[in-house]
């Protein structure tokens, strides 16, 4: 390229040397697209080679890569399913799995709320299935978020269903941004010390306030998660040192969700994303190791936002379980399967609106599709499909020039991507 402006310097007709450097350009950029073309084409090409049709008759999966799903997950001590969130057909087939697969020993499904929420929709289903968590969330605060989903509800209680022997069937592994009141109304509830009183009811208070602030102007900012100040969990947990396990649990999560949420507030993404990656790992692995001191080592549906479930650095800069999960599977001897789902173009997911916490039909809000083309062009048209991701790193290698960072981080981040063509959004769970 110097030789090349070389020449255009020691020309003495600037146009003519103009026009010439722009033609040598040219040529230079087609010829590098021409190049990323074939290669991506080639890419694609190996895409379908390497698919698998997932049939779907509106109750029922079915097909070759069913078949492919279900022995990856037999050979796994964890199944990870990273997904773009409010597909409606997905946690379907998330619920056909486990059924399934509760014979192969998975006892676990780890989901995006927190630890104690989790134990109280474990409770709610249990006791009355999908009509528990109707009852739940009329009052007020007892609708996580993503959980209001119908499809989303369904799969937990089908789930809980599949094993009603077990104490404990659903894992919590984030912090909690919508439900700090029956949390509260748990610690209001439990035996503790009359100098937890006054904290207590003063955080209390700002939650209730904070709801009032939100009921009465749909400002997600006065959501409590985000406008509620640390200190006053703090103060409660300064008045309550001997706190039992359950009353830390709450207490810890509260003071963890604000703490992120307050980074996200001042404008420190990295930080929140940091914090919350670092929580979603220490809640798995206080699970995992109750567990294994109560003499068990359960297989885990993990099901979460593909972020947190990519082996490796994720779009946020941050390490989840995605990367943690396939080392505690190394460490016990066997191994972790994981499928990115997405949509198909086109396709419609529900996207939370924090002003009425409802769920409505929009395009996918997550971009987990952008950049990858090349993988997603692979799809059918008329059926979802799975693609073996494993067989495409060779060809993938290290060449992020080449192909892009998003296809790089797909193909060595997860071993299976589910497109969902004719995808539809999910539904709304009806309650009072």
């Amino acid at each position: 390229m110097r030789q090349v402006l070389g020449l255009f310097n020691n020309l003495g007709n600037r146009a003519a040397a103009h026009a010439l450097a722009v033609s040598v350009f040219a040529l230079f950029a087609a010829t590098a697209f021409a190049e990323d073309n074939e290669f991506g084409l080639k890419l694609t090409e190996a895409a379908r080679e390497n698919r698998l049709r997932l049939d779907f008759d509106g109750k029922t999966f079915s097909g070759p890569a069913l078949d492919q799903l279900l022995a990856a997950a037999r050979d796994a001590q964890f199944l990870l399913i990273g997904e773009e969130h409010g597909i409606a057909e997905n946690p379907k087939l998330a619920a056909q799995l486990f059924t399934t697969l509760v014979a192969d020993g998975y006892e676990k499904l780890a989901i995006e709320v927190s630890p104690p929420m989790a134990a109280i929709l474990d409770a709610a289903v249990r006791e009355h299935g999908i009509e528990g968590l109707r009852n739940l969330y009329a009052s007020p605060g007892g609708e996580p978020a993503f959980f209001g989903m119908l499809e989303e509800a369904a799969l937990i209680a089908t789930a809980r269903s599949e094993l009603p022997d077990v104490t404990e069937v659903l894992w919590g592994v984030d912090y909690e941004v919508a439900s700090d009141r029956p949390l509260l109304r748990q610690l209001r509830d439990m035996q503790r010390p009359p100098a937890t009183d006054e904290p207590l009811d003063a955080l209390i208070a700002a939650s209730e306030s904070a709801w009032a602030q939100y009921e009465e102007t749909g400002s997600p900012q006065y959501i409590f998660s985000f406008a509620g100040d640390p200190a006053l969990v703090e103060a409660v947990s300064d008045a309550w040192p001997a706190a039992d396990g359950a009353a830390l649990q709450i207490l810890d999560t509260l003071q963890s969700t604000l703490e992120i949420n307050r980074f996200w507030i001042q404008g420190r993404g990295w930080d929140s994303n940091a914090r919350r990656a670092a929580l979603f790992r220490l809640n798995f692995l206080r699970h995992w190791h109750a567990a294994k001191e109560k003499g068990s080592t359960p297989k885990v549906m993990v099901k979460l936002g593909g972020n947190h479930v990519v082996r490796g650095r994720n779009n946020t800069g941050t390490f989840d379980l995605g990367t943690l999960l396939p080392e505690i599977a190394a460490l016990e001897g066997t191994s972790s399967a994981s499928v990115l789902v997405l949509p198909g173009k086109g396709s419609l997911t529900a996207v939370l609106n924090p002003s009425s916490w409802s769920y409505d039909p929009k395009p996918a809000k997550d971009n987990y599709s952008g950049g990858i083309d090349v993988l997603t062009d692979a799809a059918y048209a008329d059926a979802f499909t799975l693609i073996d991701l494993a067989a495409l790193r060779s060809i993938v290698g290290s060449n992020i020039d080449r192909y892009g960072i998003e296809v790089a981080r797909i193909v060595h981040g997860f071993d299976m991507l589910l497109v969902m063509s004719g995808s539809t959004a999910s539904s709304e769970l009806d309650h009072d």
